[in-house]
């Protein structure tokens, strides 16, 4: 049966990565067109390539991320919650994260056949929110972020996020050493005002 949705089998793919039915290993046009029960021309006639089809992929998992980062804030997370749900969602979905920030594609030939479109929006939704968090210079302070998140994640998947002789485990150093970054790259929040007196209160009274 041959395929009329181009969308279906990235998510198919995508699904498959999140719930670790699929792993690094895996994402060769061989093995993704054995997945989906097609031949490997399922990827060349509706992507292009085998780098076209996987940087579909990699947008499905950046928009996921940028989901639930963005939902995190409108609830009320601060910068902090924000900075360990990145490492969490790297943490949990591995594989996925590996094609999202690791793997190595020809992004000048994709970007020559206009295949990069979204990149740039989404990196804009990355950078607007961290202005919403207070950010002077939003778009340095993001790649500075992405640039430390990411390589905790990486230590953390490694096993070597705790170098030092702290006995927590690998996750938890990771998630403070995640907090931390946020502290120093974004501003402190200034502190709440005063609540208002009650209203039964009425001050001293005048002595008569």
């Amino acid at each position: 049966m041959g395929v009329t949705d181009a969308e279906e089998p990235v998510e198919r793919v995508f699904q498959a990565l999140c719930e670790g039915r699929l792993a690094r290993d895996d994402l060769t046009a061989r093995k993704i067109a054995a997945f989906l029960g097609q031949t490997t021309m399922v990827l060349y006639h509706h992507f292009g390539s085998l780098d076209g089809f996987l940087i579909r992929v990699d947008g499905a998992g950046w928009r996921r991320l940028a989901g639930l980062l963005e939902a995190r804030a409108r609830a009320g997370a601060d910068a902090r919650s924000l900075a360990v749900a990145y490492v969490e969602f790297a943490l949990r979905h591995p594989d996925l994260y590996w094609l999202m920030a690791e793997r190595r594609f020809d992004r000048a030939r994709l970007r020559d056949e206009g295949r990069l479109r979204l990149a740039r929006p989404l990196w804009s939704g990355f950078v607007e929110l961290l202005g919403r968090y207070g950010s002077a210079r939003p778009a340095e302070d993001t790649h500075v972020l992405f640039a430390g998140l990411h390589g905790i994640a990486m230590l953390a998947l490694s096993g070597r996020a705790n170098l030092g002789e702290d006995p927590a485990p690998d996750q938890e150093v990771a998630f403070a050493a995640a907090r931390r970054l946020a502290d120093l790259v974004l501003p402190a929040r200034p502190p709440e005002p005063p609540a208002p007196p009650a209203t039964g209160d009425r001050g001293p009274r005048r002595s008569a």
